[in-house]
């Protein structure tokens, strides 16, 4: 197996880390820290960073403000995924139903399905995408 890294850029000057390898141990509460302090959240009232990438599967933690939302990209319409609040709360609106999710709840998505999650409260998820081709 090829490890791939993420190098370091001007927003996260310490950023250089692993994003596939046999094993990657995740910080999530440190994640959480940096992405709060750093100014595209407090400037946009989100942000996000990739902690997994691999050809199949991607990992990422996203921070938003209450009144934030967020929606696939065209690479997420294509896969299937999860979401998994850690903290605070969402309302999640795909097919014209909503889910109202809370703290340590999962909610699965079918490939090309559009969605919009908005944070209720400011809130803490992990967005997971498998690319089954």
């Amino acid at each position: 197996m090829e490890e791939k890294h993420n190098n370091a850029t001007a927003q996260r000057p310490a950023g250089a880390r692993p994003l596939d390898a046999a094993i990657i141990p995740i910080d999530i509460p440190k994640y959480i820290s940096e992405l709060k302090q750093e100014e595209a959240y407090n400037k946009n009232g989100k942000n996000a960073i990739t902690v997994f990438k691999s050809d199949k599967i991607t990992i990422t933690l996203i921070a938003l403000k209450e009144g934030e939302d967020f929606h696939p990209g065209q690479s997420e319409g294509e896969a299937i995924m999860s979401i998994q609040l850690i903290n605070g709360h969402l309302s999640f609106e795909s097919l014209g139903t909503v889910t109202k999710l809370t703290e340590g709840q999962l909610l699965t998505l079918h490939q090309e399905l559009s969605f919009t999650a908005l944070a209720i409260s400011d809130s803490i998820c992990l967005l997971t995408l498998f690319k089954g081709h």
